[in-house]
């Protein structure tokens, strides 16, 4: 076997560097397509669970102001029968 020469041992390393980049290109773009995948799907799961969250939160928003009414409607009831109280004990009546 022959020795090579400067020139051709350069070439050689060249060609070694250039399929070294050419694979890290090839491996960065396989990554960027998984993180562009991912990113859709993870986009889509998103969206499906702020619809979700976003019909659970009207429900108790809904619930929350029946809650409402109802205390009111007590408290109301509460203070007539408290006021008729008063006034049947009242020594004068109306």
């Amino acid at each position: 076997m022959q020795a090579m020469s400067e020139e051709q041992k350069m070439d050689v390393l060249e060609k070694k560097v250039d399929e070294g980049f050419a694979r890290m290109d090839r491996g960065f773009e396989e990554m960027r397509s998984q993180i562009v995948s991912s990113e859709r799907a993870l986009r889509g799961e998103i969206s499906g669970l702020r619809s979700e969250l976003t019909g659970e939160i009207s429900s108790v928003r809904g619930d929350a102001r029946s809650d409402f009414r109802t205390l009111i409607a007590v408290v109301v009831a509460m203070w007539v029968a408290t006021v008729l109280m008063v006034v049947d004990h009242l020594p004068i009546h109306l």
